[in-house]
């Protein structure tokens, strides 16, 4: 009963104190979140959409089909990459 009692204190203790060991505080946390938003040097530099070199290849292969418009359009610019955006272009799907 004693050595149960033991062990159940230990592994309460070792829980607890492993918790609040990972725990930083609010400060740092705070730095930690903004230094996420600044640029970093490996980071892709921002270039303007250019006209996609292969548009007309959708055009040409599904002529005689009409266009698709996603009507989640705000979620395909901000998640999807320029080169994702350009095949479904070509897909069809604007």
């Amino acid at each position: 009963m004693a050595q149960q009692l033991y062990r159940s204190i230990v592994a309460g203790f070792l829980l607890a104190s492993t918790g609040c060991a990972m725990m930083t505080g609010p400060r740092e946390a705070f730095s930690q979140s903004m230094r996420m938003f600044r640029p970093q040097p490996l980071d892709e530099p921002f270039t303007p959409d250019e006209p996609d070199e292969w548009g007309f290849v959708g055009d040409e292969g599904r002529a005689d089909q009409d266009r698709e418009r996603d009507p989640d359009r705000w979620w395909q610019n901000l998640i999807m990459s320029k080169e994702a955006r350009d095949i479904e272009r070509n897909l069809g799907i604007d």
